[in-house]
């Protein structure tokens, strides 16, 4: 009967133990939720990184502008009048001299008849001095002014005969209707009535700052992007370049060509300007947001796969506070029973062991996406593109396809718990045999 009350409290003691219990993590004396958060912090940090390697790159000035064309006109009416025919709409192609509208105004007419009249005053004038002239009254000068002033009067009569009675509006350039102003039965004049506009030779007028002249010249492409639609990229050329600089505001005025026919632009966007002052084609180039800046001085941080710590130098280091990158393995506790010390592991950190390194770089030509390096890394080196602005020199770090400690954790959580609900089992089998014993020798 002695030995059946100690089976018992034995097994009432594992039980308790392999709960975890009142003094366990998870019951009331234990560290709870805060000792199993701090158990999944990892001492890394996640980074993306990026391979140093041959490539692309070009030094570019940037700017903005407004798409205007090279040929463009505004029509107003010389004289008002009523408008009694409208012969092109928007977006028509019109062709020099063509007419675009017609206005009627009725001072036309008697512009004609002062025209006439005019012209008989001149002839007979001219008569009478020709008349002179032979019996030598007046000079050949006073017989020239006589002609003269017969030809400027018939000229004025063709003119005043062609717009009798009405007004042509006649394109002076080769285009398309962009505006028409005007409509059907109203008194134009005085205001634009068309604008026509050459859309087979656009250009952009961009201001570039003066310190950048020497590196301007005509020849160079430039690629110009709407400011609302980054997808689309259009070529053009630096055609012009203003010998002068702006003494207000310190640029030069540069003005560059679209392609001839180059539709995709239209007059009146306003679009960024990349212009290119030079291209070198197989530099060894890092993505630009690998770069940052240090007092000045252009560094990056390269990951590499170094050896860990040796023991012997971690022992040298006790008592010194460790720091979380340099530590090669991660502890932490599974809970006993009340009164007995937690049982703490070692879990090593997953994964290769990457180093974060800051590295002085001496950087080149730069582009919106790559910057030329000059010294400091080699082909084939990675450096850190994507959370360089968490890491310090030395920093311990892991990418996104390396194990995560929370996977090891808890693979290890898993394992103890199998071993913890194995060895319960063991016990009540052992407590089964004890009573059948008991009951056998009783």
């Amino acid at each position: 009967m002695l030995r059946s009350a100690r089976l018992v409290v034995v097994f009432a003691l594992l039980s308790l133990a392999c709960s975890g219990g009142p003094g366990g993590p998870g019951g009331p004396g234990g560290a709870g939720g805060e000792e199993q958060a701090k158990r999944k912090v990892d001492p890394r940090t996640l980074v993306t990184v990026a391979p140093v390697g041959p490539g692309e790159v070009a030094a570019t000035i940037q700017s903005t502008g407004v798409v205007e064309s090279e040929a463009q006109a505004d029509l107003t009416p010389e004289a008002s009048g009523t408008v009694i025919s409208i012969s092109v709409e928007e977006g028509d192609t019109v062709k020099r001299g063509q007419a675009l509208a017609v206005i009627e105004n009725a001072s036309l007419d008697a512009a004609y008849e002062r025209a006439k009249a005019e012209l008989a005053r001149a002839e007979r004038e001219l008569a009478q001095v020709e008349s002179l002239h032979k019996r030598g009254a007046v000079s050949d000068a006073d017989l020239n002014t006589a002609r003269d002033a017969l030809n400027t009067a018939k000229t004025t009569l063709a003119e005043a005969r062609s717009s009798a009675g009405h007004l042509r509006l006649v394109s002076p350039i080769d285009g398309t209707v962009a505006l028409r102003d005007l409509r059907y039965g109203e008194v134009a004049g005085g205001k634009r009535a068309f604008q026509v506009v050459d859309l087979d030779r656009l250009r952009v007028v961009v201001k570039l700052p003066e310190r950048d002249l020497s590196r301007l010249e005509v020849g160079q492409i430039a690629t110009l992007t709407p400011v609302y639609d980054g997808e689309v990229h259009v070529s053009a050329e630096l055609i012009r370049l203003s010998p002068t600089v702006d003494a207000t505001t310190g640029t030069v005025r540069a003005t560059l060509a679209l392609p001839k026919g180059e539709r995709t632009l239209r007059p009146g966007q306003f679009v960024s300007a990349s212009l290119e002052t030079e291209r070198r084609q197989a530099a060894l180039v890092v993505p630009r947001e690998a770069i940052v800046y240090d007092d000045g001085q252009a560094m990056v941080y390269r990951v590499a796969i170094e050896e860990p710590p040796k023991e012997e130098e971690a022992k040298k280091e006790e008592g010194e506070e460790a720091k979380p990158e340099e530590a090669k393995g991660f502890s932490f506790s599974f809970g006993g029973a009340q009164g007995m010390p937690e049982a703490e592991e070692e879990i090593e950190l997953p994964g290769p062991y990457r180093i974060a390194r800051k590295v002085p770089v001496e950087v080149g030509l730069s582009d919106e996406d790559t910057t030329e390096i000059l010294s400091g890394l080699k082909p084939g080196d990675e450096v850190v593109i994507v959370g360089q602005a968490n890491l310090r020199d030395g920093a311990r770090v892991r990418l996104e396809a390396d194990p995560r400690l929370e996977d090891v954790i808890a693979e290890a959580e898993a394992k103890k718990k199998a071993e913890a609900e194995k060895a319960e089992g063991a016990d009540k089998d052992g407590a089964k045999e004890a009573d059948k014993a008991e009951g056998e020798e009783g």
